[in-house]
């Protein structure tokens, strides 16, 4: 029964992580992010991984193999705010980050702020609404801790 459910949640993270290179395949800001050497279906395998690592979501719709529709802007927002929660913990912690992470981090950052900017932000719910806004205050908390790691060990080698 165990190797069943495994198997079926590997599954659902692959029809997810290509449902999600679908969305953000559109967007132009995540686009220019991928200029160096990890690719988006590397990005998006990182952010459906994370977003089933305590399982399936309960909020995550059963996703069909044979559907080829990127994401609704509101959940994909919920993936990159889960992934970016728990890489934002990961950091915290210390514990380093691959480009994958980092570019997971900087696209949802991306994304809250394209969906804060557009007309779309008023149709949001009040719980995606938050999800923007707590992916905004992640990047800003994270550029904090960055910013005095960096001053912190020039301080040290003087």
């Amino acid at each position: 029964m165990t190797l069943t459910r495994s198997i079926g949640q590997q599954w659902s993270k692959s029809i997810l992580a290509q449902r999600l290179a679908l969305t953000l395949r559109e967007c132009e800001a995540v686009q220019q992010l991928f200029g160096g050497a990890t690719q988006l279906t590397t990005v998006t395998n990182t952010i459906a991984a994370l977003t089933f690592i305590e399982g399936t979501p309960i909020w995550l719709p059963p996703l069909e193999s044979t559907d080829e529709t990127p994401l609704s802007d509101s959940l994909t927002l919920h993936c990159l705010f889960t992934a970016s929660h728990l890489l934002f913990v990961k950091e915290i912690e210390q514990k380093p980050l691959s480009q994958a992470e980092h570019l997971v981090l900087t696209i949802g950052f991306q994304w809250s702020q394209t969906l804060v900017n557009s007309e779309l932000f008023e149709s949001l719910t009040a719980d995606s609404k938050k999800q923007c806004q707590l992916l905004q205050t992640i990047n800003s908390q994270l550029e904090k801790v960055r910013l005095d790691k960096r001053q912190s060990s020039r301080n040290m080698g003087s």
